[in-house]
Order: C-alpha cells, then structure tokens, then sequence
C-alpha cells in the first residue's frame, strides 16, 4: 500500500468511526476537541514573531512530515467538518501537508508535534512571557490526546498512516465498546 492509499483508507475508516459514535461520546469528543485546537492557536499566537525565521530557516523541521498528522487531528477536522488536507506525497522530503508557502493547514488543525515543535532559533528570539507560556499549553494539549485516547479506547495519537498501514489497529477500531455493532 502506498501513501496515499494509506490517507485514503485512514481518512475513511476514521470518518466511518466518527460516524458511528454514540451522541454523548461525540459531545464528549467534541468538548475535548473544542480545548485540542484553543490550544494549538494559543500556542501558534505566541510564536507568532517566528515568521521571518521559518522563512529563512526554509522549513527544515517540515521536512519528512508524514507521520505527523495523527487520527486525533483527523478527528479535529471532521468535527467541525473542516476541508482534509490534500497531501502530495510525492514531494519528499517535505512535508505532503505544505507547500512552498508553508503548512496548508489552519493553525488549528496542524498536526500537534508541529505546532509543540519550537526550534533554537525561535526560542531564542521569544520574549520571557511567551516562552513561560508554552509549557502548560503543551501539557494540557497532551492531557487533550491522553483524554480522547482514554474516552474512545482508542491510540489516537498514532500517525494516521500507521493507523492505515496496520490493519489490526484498525479492527481494534472497529471493535471500539461504545459502537453499536453493525
């Protein structure tokens, strides 16, 4: 299976999970949801000044990005029914989320150790107060993932690539306690 035969059956088999979710799990979800994407534009607004970095820098931590989009952030979009990403995963070594422009994502949905990633060159530059700020946003987007693992039973932090590309995590999936059997 290739790349992109991996994104179209992950992206299928998650909206197919998605679908299938009782109301009061996908409240749930959709609560924890809510707090995943306020964090990561909380995060993404404090790094805000980095612009000019990354544009020099040419996006190297972009590159081999693959494996990054995870089936929590697949979520992410499908409950606000936001457009998926279209990747080119012919354009390695860079990320098949982005082009030369930068991530095609809205800070919102980019891939969680995207927006957690903040490179030397950054760090250097952030005032005192946005630096201090980063921390406890980080751990309460990974207590986000932690929750949403634990609401649904499921490794939702995984690449969604590997979620695809591995047939049995996907049954366990499809076995999730809360579904109603089909």
């Amino acid at each position: 299976m290739n790349d992109q035969e991996a994104w179209r059956r992950g992206v299928r088999f998650m909206d197919e999970f998605h679908g299938r979710l009782p109301r009061h799990a996908r409240e749930q979800l959709g609560g924890l949801l809510t707090g995943y994407r306020r964090h990561k534009r909380e995060m993404l607004t404090l790094t805000t000044g980095s612009h000019a970095i990354c544009r020099d820098c040419g996006g190297q931590c972009c590159l081999n990005g693959k494996y990054r989009f995870s089936g929590l952030d697949l979520l992410a979009l499908l409950d606000q029914q936001a457009p998926l990403p279209a990747p080119d995963f012919n354009q390695k070594p860079l990320c098949p989320y982005g082009d030369a422009g930068g991530c095609r994502m809205e800070p919102a949905f980019r891939p969680l150790d995207c927006v957690l990633f903040i490179c030397g060159a950054i760090e250097g530059v952030l005032e005192e107060r946005a630096a201090s700020a980063l921390a406890p946003l980080e751990q309460e987007l990974r207590r986000t993932v932690q929750q949403a693992e634990t609401l649904l039973e499921q490794p939702l932090g995984r690449p969604l690539l590997l979620l695809a590309e591995h047939p049995g995590d996907m049954a366990r999936l499809a076995t999730y306690s809360i579904l109603p059997s089909r």
